[in-house]
């Protein structure tokens, strides 16, 4: 049985907090739920969730569209203030929830999210230290 924990991994350090409360707001009421899927998608965090019969699925799901909706505020890469943008702002392309800061690295493709990690260029394939500061 997989639960969030498990599956955090799929979207960017900024939202795994995000993640954990609503892991513990679900294994309180129903500590047998399974998770479906963990994915970013269009910018935003998509999860879904198994907790049985109709009722609980019921009142789970306010609090799945909550840590939806507030994924939506932060960046996915930092967990700062952050909302859905593409690449450069261009009007097509993939879209990401990032702050000003993490936009413009994103945008240079100098950071990107690796196994729920960020990565940085130019620092090798296991870098996940910060960017050093000029």
């Amino acid at each position: 049985m997989a639960q969030i924990p498990r599956l955090v991994k799929a979207v960017g350090p900024g939202w795994h907090s995000v993640l954990y409360r609503l892991h513990g707001q679900l294994v309180a009421r129903w500590p047998d739920y399974r998770v479906i899927g963990v994915k970013e998608k269009f910018g935003g965090l998509r999860v879904q969730v198994d907790v049985g019969e109709r009722a609980a699925r019921e009142a789970a799901a306010p609090l799945v569209r909550a840590a939806e909706a507030e994924a939506d505020a932060l960046c996915e890469f930092c967990a700062g203030p952050g909302r859905a943008r593409s690449r450069n702002d261009t009007p097509a392309g993939w879209i990401k929830t990032v702050c000003d800061d993490c936009h413009r690295a994103w945008s240079a493709r100098e950071i990107m999210i690796v196994s729920g990690a960020v990565r940085y260029s130019g620092r090798g394939p296991d870098s996940t230290a910060a960017p050093r500061e000029g």
